[in-house]
């Protein structure tokens, strides 16, 4: 228990006790345990101290100098002290009352025994309860007064704070001492009146932080307690650039401060009552605190102090006191750290920066000096590198360093600079004593004029320097051979590249190999592939998609099945058009003896012939008429319609009928995919069958031979019921093509990552699908009337074509267009009647009565103001809306007749209502009585239903119920009580506060009115604020019935007519005094 309670001691006064129990352990030469713990604990807590220090300048914390020197603080007059002054009171005149009180300064202060004990120690600074209950006190009516502080070392100052009981001095100055007393300089003056008390110091600010000036700041009479002088050693209105500078050490550094006060402040008798026996008895200098801070001076090299006598004495008692001796770090040594610790002068001693501690290095004496010294010559001529010279060298050496250098790797067989102490090396030499390669070196000899060899080692392809011993290579995981130059079978890059061994990464299949040239990374390329991987084709090639082998139903032959024939056969002259895909001048032509034929991406006009030459052509193709077994369906391109079929369409394959395709330019025998694109035109599943035959034996690569049939089943369209039940016995081919997609199983890539994952991950594995099956790249072929121009996209082949021209190699006119040539084909003529007739193509005259030329195309209807069907037999009569269209009284744009009810509806236009168009829709007004009026919607600026009837009137377009808090004609006002905006239906209440608002202005049980544009309430007097809830100046107490009362602050004693808004505290400059029964009095002047 005895052991635990000591070094809970020690803890709590680290570290001004750490000296004294070092003190005690060497005065004992047998230490007890108990002792011994004490040391080493005391040495671990010296060291912690030494190591909190960071790596830039340290200073101890700041606190007040005066705590724990009440003995080295002194005053030249004390109330009540001597014994000529013992039990001398004091008076004070209050409201022409004369208060006397006793100062008995002779024992120290005591709250009990002693209270009217008035010493200098009472301003140091305390933080009990009752520290107001005691002050220093001078003598009664002695103007020149000193307090002065004794120091036992140098201290470093921050600040002075003087709070004064009594009134501030009338004048002052501060000074400060470095010598322990011997001389003194002026900090500062202070003063009232400055040209009255220090004439010939200056009254203006500071134009630098060391010039001596007055300051009238700190003593007026305002306040008459409790004011302060604050002095502040480094004035922040000027910026510090070195705080190590001789000036600002000056004033930053003392042994000892003095305050001098010169002259009382003195109000007169005129003020403090009449004149009686002595009018200076009642002025005295009081002070309730002195504060001077500051911290122990360490020149930036420490963070911690401990006490200048060693611990002796009340150090233990008083813990807050700022210590004098500095725990110096940094190799520093000094009660100030004002010098370098004993063996560390390497460099000079210097003070701590504020980014660098500025360390005293250690002398590097190789083990044969104990002791050196700083030579400031050898500094500079090392170039600030190293000054310490080691004193009295052991074992034969010398030096300023005795310099231990390697034979072989430094110059002169070993012997260092005389000047510099250092070794000097070979050129590929490092290390203090020249002993070891430079990085990128190796083999260090005697006789080696430069000391080690170059290592050889590639700088890519190793990985570090080579062994310093051996000069072997370490090489990087790719790279091989003794000098890691070369890099491994499949990868390129060591040689003419700056990069490391990278993967050859040649196309799988555009390459030839995995191989590539190691220099450059070139791969062996096919036929017209290109680039260093060769997974690009050359200009004017192209990559073909897997379904390159596509095989048109259109260019198919036929082949009939079972199934009988159609009961009228078609003609053997030419295949009869399908009307529905067909241009509508059909009967024309056919009237005039010619036929359709559909021929290369064109319809072909074929005028009728005997019957053998027909015969011979039906061989050529597909007829394009319903009623055979296979009909050309052709379809349109649109940019409004997705593409969804390869050539010119379709070809209907009625049951029972097939198609042979011809396979003849497979360039290599692998497996392919057989592909059917087709279209359901019914809800039932087809059944196909696919027969092989083989026309040539091919290379011999397959497995098993192509031939066989296999029947596949086609689904039919079942999502979709609304199919023709007619088309129920065709489906529709569009082609058949082989391909290798399912093999790569891009199908499956595709399903899991999407339509954009497609791209990305399927296109390069078709392009090496590609090149491997074509061996290369293949020819563009791009039509040189058709296209654009020669190239062809890299991936599919597919040229740019010119204007209404389509395939691959832009070689075939689109569906319904004509004349292939350089500007592209042209699109069919005759497809709609002219103006004024209609029914393509058996156009017929509009019948319109005279009364319109134009009527629908298609169905003959009349437009324009008119209605009737002509198809029906029914002449065009004049839409009545509720008058003619020519009458001025016209309101809609056209009218329908209903057959059934043989009534005539108007197509109104907005804003019109009824049959005929005679009133105006909820929102619009107008006078439809007179000629040219129509209706117009009504002017509320939106402030009304549109749906309402009643809203404004149907006539003048008054608006009548407006909404969103407007009012007015056009609803363009605010209502009473709301203000904002109307014409963006921002109406607000108005939130005035009542207690401030004008009573007639906010009745009761109703929104109080304010402007309707700002929102400003009507306040009250003395009230102020958009809401009316705040006083005006010289006006309080806002909540009562009657608004804010005046503060009626006196006009004579009061600084101004401003008081407390809200408790009615006037701002005062009288003094708060106490009575004999120590009640505090207001005396509350405003």
């Amino acid at each position: 228990r005895s052991l635990r309670l000591h070094v809970s001691q020690v803890c709590c006064y680290l570290p001004r006790c750490v000296s004294f129990l070092s003190e005690a352990a060497e005065a004992d030469h047998q230490p007890s345990p108990n002792n011994m713990i004490f040391i080493f604990f005391t040495q671990a807590l010296l060291q912690d101290l030494r190591d909190q220090c960071p790596g830039g300048s340290c200073n101890p914390q700041l606190g007040d100098l005066m705590v724990g020197r009440a003995a080295q603080l002194s005053a030249s007059s004390t109330c009540g002290e001597g014994r000529s002054c013992q039990g001398k009171g004091f008076c004070l005149s209050v409201q022409e009352k004369r208060k006397c009180f006793t100062c008995d300064s002779q024992l120290p202060y005591n709250l009990h025994s002693n209270p009217n004990s008035h010493r200098i120690e009472n301003v140091i600074t305390t933080f009990d309860p009752e520290r107001k209950m005691k002050w220093w006190q001078s003598e009664n009516g002695v103007h020149e007064v000193s307090i002065q502080l004794d120091l036992e070392t140098v201290f470093q100052f921050s600040h002075l704070v003087l709070t004064f009981k009594s009134f501030r001095p009338a004048a002052m100055l501060v000074e400060r001492s470095k010598d322990f007393g011997r001389s003194w300089k002026v900090f500062r003056y202070f003063a009232e009146d400055c040209l009255l008390h220090f004439p010939s110091v200056s009254d203006q600010p500071a134009k630098s932080v060391d010039d001596v000036v007055c300051d009238s700041r700190y003593s007026g009479s305002d306040p008459s307690t409790d004011g302060e002088v604050v002095l502040k050693a480094l004035d922040p209105v000027f910026e510090i650039e070195n705080l190590n500078a001789p000036h600002i050490q000056d004033l930053i550094t003392l042994t000892n401060i003095r305050v001098n006060f010169t002259r009382l402040f003195m109000l007169g008798d005129t003020v403090l009552g009449r004149r009686r026996r002595n009018p200076q008895d009642k002025y005295y200098y009081a002070l309730y605190n002195m504060v001077v801070r500051g911290s122990c001076f360490c020149h930036g090299h420490a963070s911690q102090c401990t006490p200048v006598d060693g611990g002796q004495g009340s150090v233990f008692t008083m813990t807050a006191m700022v210590q004098g001796r500095c725990g110096c770090q940094h190799n520093t040594a000094g009660d100030n750290c004002e010098k370098c610790q004993d063996f560390h002068h390497d460099s000079p001693w210097r003070p701590g920066g504020e980014n660098n501690a500025n360390i005293c290095r250690r002398c590097n004496c190789h083990g044969h000096s104990d002791s050196c010294h700083f030579d400031s010559a050898r500094f500079q001529a090392t170039g600030s590198i190293s000054g310490g010279i080691c004193d009295d060298c052991r074992h034969d050496r010398t030096g300023p360093q005795s310099c231990d250098c390697d034979p072989a790797g430094s110059q002169d067989g070993g012997l260092c600079d005389a000047l510099s102490g250092h070794c000097v090396c070979k050129e590929n030499v490092e290390g203090q004593r020249c002993d070891r390669c430079k990085h990128g070196f190796f083999n260090l000899t005697q006789d080696n004029p430069t000391g080690c060899q170059v290592c050889r080692c590639h700088f890519l392809g190793s990985v570090g320097s080579c062994d310093q011993l051996t000069g072997s290579c370490e090489c990087d995981h790719l790279a091989m051979g003794p000098l890691c130059d070369r890099c491994l079978e499949g990868f390129w890059g060591l040689g003419n590249s700056v990069f490391r061994c990278s993967p050859c990464d040649c196309d799988v299949g555009g390459a030839y190999s995995t191989t590539c040239s190691p220099e450059d990374g070139q791969c062996q390329c096919l036929p017209n592939m290109v680039g260093r991987r060769c997974s690009a084709p050359a200009p004017g090639y192209f990559l073909p998609l897997l379904d390159y082998f596509l095989y048109e139903a259109e260019l198919a032959a036929p082949l009939h099945g079972g199934s009988s024939p159609p009961s009228t056969p078609p003609s053997s002259s030419s295949p009869l058009v399908n009307p529905g895909a067909l241009p509508r001048c059909e009967k024309y032509f056919r009237d005039q003896g010619y036929d359709f034929k559909f021929t290369n991406g064109r319809v072909v006009l074929v005028r009728r012939t005997p019957g053998p030459a027909r015969r011979r052509r039906q061989q050529r193709g597909f007829p394009l008429d319903p009623g055979h077994p296979l009909q050309i369906i052709p379809r349109q391109r649109t940019a409004d319609r997705p593409v969804t079929w390869t050539g010119l369409g379709f070809v209907r394959v009625l049951e029972g009928a097939g198609l042979r395709f011809t396979v003849d330019n497979v360039p290599s025998s692998m497996d392919y995919q057989l592909v059917i694109r087709y279209q359901p035109e019914s809800p039932s599943d087809w059944l196909a069958s696919v027969s092989i035959i083989a026309a040539s034996l091919g290379d011999g690569r397959c497995h098993s031979g192509p031939t066989g049939s296999k029947t596949l089943i086609l689904p039919g369209n079942s999502r979709h019921p609304g199919s023709d039940a007619s088309s129920s016995s065709h489906i529709l081919i569009d082609s058949r093509d082989l391909n290798s997609f399912q093999h790569v199983r891009c199908v499956g890539l595709a399903a899991e990552l999407g339509p954009q994952g497609t791209a990305g991950v399927c296109e390069g594995l078709i392009q090496s699908m590609s090149a491997r099956v074509h061996n290369g790249a293949v020819l563009c072929r791009c039509d040189v009337i058709g296209s654009v121009g020669p190239s062809c996209s890299d991936l599919g082949g597919f040229c740019e074509c010119k204007p209404n021209v389509i395939g691959r190699c832009c070689d075939t006119c689109a569906p319904l267009t004509f004349g292939f040539g350089l500007d592209g084909c042209k699109r069919r003529r005759c497809d709609r009647c002219q103006g004024g007739f209609w029914g393509f193509p058996s156009c017929q005259p509009c019948e319109c009565n005279g009364l319109s030329e134009e009527c629908d195309e298609e169905t003959g209807e009349c437009v324009d103001g008119y209605y009737g069907n002509l198809a029906l037999r029914t002449p065009c009569q004049p839409c009545l809306c509720p008058d003619a269209r020519s009458s001025g009284r016209f309101f809609a744009t056209s009218c329908q007749h209903d057959p059934q009810s043989l009534g005539v509806t108007c197509d109104c236009w907005e804003g019109h209502t009824g049959p005929s168009c005679d009133r105006c829709s909820p929102g619009f007004h107008g006078d439809l009585s007179l000629p040219g009026a129509r209706c117009e919607e009504c002017p509320c600026n939106n402030n009304i239903s549109p749906a309402d009837s009643n809203a404004c009137d149907s006539v003048t377009g008054e608006c009548l119920r407006c909404l969103h808090n407007t009012m007015g004609p056009r609803c363009q006002d605010c209502r009473p009580g709301y203000y904002g905006n109307a014409l963006d239906q921002d109406c607000s209440e108005c939130s005035c506060y009542r207690p401030g608002t004008e009573v007639t202005q906010c009745p009761l049980e109703s929104p109080c009115f304010c402007d309707s544009r700002t929102g400003q309430c009507p306040c009250r007097t003395g009230v102020t604020g958009v809401l009316c809830d705040q006083c005006e100046d010289g006006y309080w107490n806002l909540g009562r019935a009657s608004g804010c009362q005046p503060c009626s602050c006196d006009p004579v004693n009061s600084l101004s007519n401003t008081c407390n808004k809200k408790q009615h505290t006037p701002t005062t400059d009288t003094d708060t005094t106490t009575d004999t029964n120590h009640r505090h009095l207001q005396l509350g002047s405003c």
